[in-house]
C-alpha cells in the first residue's frame, strides 16, 4: 500500500530539517515511505540508516522491491539486519552505538515492544527525535504515554491528530506529568487518574507522533520494571 503524500512529506521534512547522521528504523513498514526516507538521507552528508526487518517475509519483501524498482543505489546507505529488535538492540547498545533519530513502524508482540523501546531510549542521544508511526494503536499509545509521563519526552508534532482541546486540561496534565512520583501517587488516590491520562489529550493523538528525548547532562537509567508496570496497569 502506498502511503499518502502528507505522511511521506511529514516524515521526510523532519529528516531534512534535522539532518540526522545515524537513523534507526524498526520494521519495514511501507516500502514507499522507507524509500522516501532513504532518498532524504542520501541527500545529506554522512547519514546512514540501520533497518531492522524482524522476519524473513519483511526481509525478502525489501530485497524484492529494491530489485524490482532498480533502486539499489539509493539503498547503499542502508545497513539491513534481519533480526528481531528485542534481540539485536541489546547488542547495539553494548557496542556503544548511538542514534540521532529513530523511526518505529512496528514493535511486534508486547514483550518485544517493551525491550525495543527500552534500548531505543538508551541509544537515542540527548534531544534526539523519535517518530512513532501507527501511533494510534493500543500498544503504541501506551508506549507513547510512558515516554512522555515517565521519561520526560516532549511532543514535537503530530499528524492526523485533533487540533482542539482545553488549555486548562493540557496545563493540568503537564503539571501532573512533571510532579514527583510521590505527588502523583497521592493525586491518584484522591481522584480518578484516568482524568489525567494522555490518551484523551488532543495534543498526543494522531497516526504519527514525533517526540523529542529530554536534554540531560548525565544518563538516567530507564527502569524496565516501571515500564512494564506502567503499561500492564492500563
Amino acid at each position: 500500500m502506498t502511503p499518502d503524500q502528507p505522511h511521506t512529506s511529514f516524515v521526510t521534512s523532519i529528516i531534512e530539517e534535522q539532518a540526522p547522521q545515524e537513523v534507526l528504523q524498526l520494521g519495514l513498514g511501507d516500502f514507499d515511505l522507507t524509500l522516501s526516507v532513504c532518498r532524504a538521507l542520501r541527500a545529506l552528508d554522512n547519514s546512514a540508516l540501520t533497518l531492522l526487518t524482524p522476519n524473513l517475509l519483511q526481509h525478502s519483501e525489501f530485497l524484492k522491491e529494491t530489485r524490482k524498482r532498480n533502486v539499489e543505489t539509493v539503498m547503499d546507505l542502508v545497513e539491513l539486519n534481519r533480526t528481531p529488535a528485542d534481540e539485536v538492540l541489546p547488542d547495539f547498545y553494548f557496542q556503544n552505538r548511538t542514534i540521532n533519530l529513530a523511526i518505529i513502524n512496528e514493535v511486534g508482540p508486547f514483550d518485544q515492544a517493551l525491550v525495543a523501546i527500552y534500548y531505543v531510549d538508551k541509544m537515542l542521544v540527548s534531544r534526539g527525535t523519535l517518530i512513532l508511526n501507527n501511533a494510534d494503536t493500543p500498544v503504541m499509545r501506551k508506549l507513547c504515554r510512558y515516554l512522555v509521563t515517565e521519561r520526560e519526552y516532549t511532543l514535537q508534532r503530530t499528524l492526523g491528530g485533533v487540533k482542539n482541546g482545553s488549555a486548562l486540561t493540557r496545563l493540568l496534565r503537564r503539571q501532573f506529568n512533571k510532579a514527583p512520583r510521590v505527588v502523583k501517587n497521592t493525586v491518584n488516590t484522591l481522584i480518578n487518574p484516568d482524568l489525567l491520562m494522555l490518551d484523551d489529550d488532543p495534543e498526543l493523538q494522531g497516526s504519527v507522533i514525533v517526540l523529542t528525548r529530554r536534554a540531560e547532562d548525565g544518563e538516567i537509567d530507564m527502569d524496565f520494571d516501571s515500564l512494564l508496570e506502567s503499561i500492564m496497569s492500563e
